[in-house]
C-alpha cells in the first residue's frame, strides 16, 4: 500500500524493482495521480513529459509499505530538479511507470535509505531509514 502526507493507506500491491541506476521513483498511474492531487499548481504535462509543480510548492510525505513496513520518503526529496535552467516550474521526482509493467524504486527512493542486499540462498533486499529522515 501507500500513504500520501499524514493520510491513511490506501491498500495497493505495488511490484516492483529497486534500481540505482534510475534517478526516479516510478510508480502505477493512479497513484501518482492520487500523489499530486495533493500538490498545489500540478498537472501532468505533455511539454515536460510527467508531473511538474510550482518549484516553491510544500510536497507531501510519499511513503511505500513494502514486506508491512512502512518506508517513507521526505516531500523534499521528490522535488526533483527545475524542468529548465531558471524555470520557477520543477519536475516531479515521482512519475507514472507508464509502459514499464512494474515500478521501479530509484535514487528519490533509494537516497534516504540504508540498502541491505543479502544474496543467500533466499535473496531479499531490506531498507532502514537514514538518521535524520
Amino acid at each position: 500500500g501507500y500513504t500520501i502526507g499524514n493520510g491513511s493507506e490506501t491498500k495497493s500491491t505495488i511490484n516492483g524493482i529497486a534500481d540505482t541506476g534510475t534517478s526516479l521513483l516510478y510508480l502505477p498511474p493512479a497513484v501518482v495521480k492520487a500523489y499530486y492531487a495533493q500538490v498545489s499548481g500540478s498537472q501532468d504535462s505533455n511539454t515536460y513529459g510527467g508531473y511538474v509543480f510550482p518549484c516553491s510548492a510544500d510536497l507531501p510525505d510519499f511513503s511505500l509499505t513494502l514486506g508491512g513496513v512502512k518506508q517513507r520518503v521526505p516531500g523534499k526529496y521528490i522535488n526533483y530538479t527545475p524542468a529548465q535552467t531558471g524555470s520557477s516550474t520543477c519536475y516531479g521526482g515521482i512519475q507514472t511507470n507508464d509502459g514499464i509493467g512494474f515500478s521501479i524504486f530509484g535514487d528519490i527512493f533509494l537516497k534516504s535509505k540504508y540498502v541491505v542486499h543479502e544474496l543467500s540462498s533466499t535473496p531479499r533486499i531490506g531498507f532502514a531509514d537514514q538518521p535524520g529522515i
